[in-house]
């Protein structure tokens, strides 16, 4: 993707979704309350954090408040990938977007890179924004938990990743649905088995480290390149634009 990164009208593309998620409503609250909801909602789950009345103790309590900063990179790309393609087609401008000097995979790319880039820039502030506040506030046994290595090094490897998957998935609905809801449904169904991995992670069955986290983001890159491919065959640029 970093060739489709040069050409001038992927560059031309992303500009102009950067310009519309401005304006839809529904993909500038899911960009926008939500990333604040998922800070909020670990931060509330450390401080209220009772050593004495807590099942599962201290590391469970930080696996709980990780889960959501893993949920970030998967639910903020669903309505914007969902809306990608059959939603140019609901608004008729599909068919003036696709006659730009634009092959379909750069095409998909420009889309994609409109998506991940934002998402995964909200994803690592708010993570930032939480250890800032860990660093600042948080007491033992929840600050040394909570600051393990191993965390970060987790999401560092698997934010972009995840990202990358739930957009793609979410466009190559978009690219066969007739409706929006129906893309942004089936996106749904398929992306909450995918965090199966990471909750496994955060409730310790498996233990966190360089062999686990790597090989979750092996797989889930292996299923990004897959999709990708899945997403080329779907979209059939004279399909869509007979429908649009």
């Amino acid at each position: 993707m970093t060739a489709f990164t040069v050409a001038p009208s992927v560059r031309a593309l992303i500009r102009k979704e950067l310009r519309e998620y401005r304006h839809h409503r529904m993909i500038l609250m899911t960009a926008t309350v939500l990333p604040i909801v998922f800070l909020l909602l670990p931060i509330a789950n450390l401080a209220l954090f009772d050593p004495e009345r807590s099942i599962g103790g201290v590391n469970l309590a930080v696996g709980q408040a990780m889960f959501c900063f893993f949920l970030c990179p998967v639910i903020i790309p669903a309505t914007m990938s969902a809306f990608a393609v059959i939603g140019e087609r609901d608004q008729g401008t599909l068919e003036p977007l696709l006659t730009l000097p634009l092959s379909d995979s750069q095409f998909l790319a420009g889309k994609v890179l409109a998506i991940v880039g934002p998402t995964t820039a909200a994803s690592f502030a708010i993570y930032l924004a939480y250890m800032s506040v860990v660093v600042a506030v948080a007491q033992e046994p929840v600050r040394s938990a909570a600051l393990d290595w191993t965390w970060p090094f987790g999401f560092l490897l698997l934010a972009p990743v995840l990202a990358l998957f739930s957009t793609l998935t979410g466009m190559a609905f978009s690219a066969r649905a007739r409706d929006i809801r129906v893309a942004e449904h089936l996106s749904g169904l398929v992306l909450l088995p995918a965090m199966l991995p990471v909750m496994l992670v955060v409730t310790r069955t498996i233990e966190p480290s360089v062999l686990s986290w790597g090989a979750f983001s092996a797989v889930v890159a292996a299923l990004d390149f897959a999709i990708w491919r899945l997403a080329l065959r779907a979209f059939d640029r004279e399909r869509a634009i007979s429908t649009a």
